[in-house]
């Protein structure tokens, strides 16, 4: 049986193929391209066409299950309201029949939103999930315009800020850099 293996190069930092060679990013002046970002998708373009294969169809494989789930879900969800209305009116099975039925469908919508949010770029899904709710933002499909919510709140949406990395931030002032490193060690050594 095919086991796929990827193997990874010290040297140049990314995935080598399986028989040990080693791809490099040659830009324009010969030194390898360091701006470039890894992706998934990046990094599967570059695999044998064998790696590629496998993770396609276990990528048709998730979608496949999740699809399912999703399909078994609403039948789950109908078959709570149809028990629900063949209750007495009124009774506290039908009530909780019923509270039961709302429930895998407020589930269903919040999955359905989290998917459509990550996608939309939104940083923070549980707080975007409970501004919609909030501000009824919801259409009739149980949809969210992601570009009215970006208007009303544009924090939801904010990118990955990086610290600056400078060692006296939070200090309020900056370090001064007259020791290195190499300083503070012969000091502690006694042989400054």
């Amino acid at each position: 049986m095919f086991e796929p293996k990827v193997y990874f190069s010290a040297d140049t930092g990314g995935a080598g193929s399986s028989d040990g060679e080693s791809k490099q990013n040659d830009s324009k002046d010969g030194k390898s391209d360091q701006k470039s970002s890894l992706s998934y998708e990046a990094w599967v373009k570059d695999q044998p066409e064998e790696i590629k294969t496998m993770l396609s169809g276990w990528e048709r494989g998730l979608k496949t299950a999740l699809d399912g789930e999703r399909d078994a879900r609403k039948g789950l969800e109908k078959q709570v309201r149809d028990l629900a209305g063949k209750a007495e009116k009124g009774s506290e099975a039908e009530k909780q029949l019923t509270q039961l039925a709302d429930q895998i469908t407020e589930s269903d919508r919040r999955s359905d939103f989290y998917e459509a949010a990550h996608a939309a770029g939104v940083t923070n899904l549980k707080l975007a999930y409970l501004v919609a709710l909030h501000d009824d933002l919801f259409d009739k499909r149980g949809m969210v315009n992601f570009e009215t919510m970006k208007g009303f709140y544009p924090e939801l949406f904010g990118g990955q800020k990086l610290p600056k990395g400078n060692a006296g931030d939070g200090t309020g002032t900056s370090p001064t850099g007259k020791n290195s490193m190499n300083d503070y060690i012969r000091a502690a050594a006694g042989r400054s």
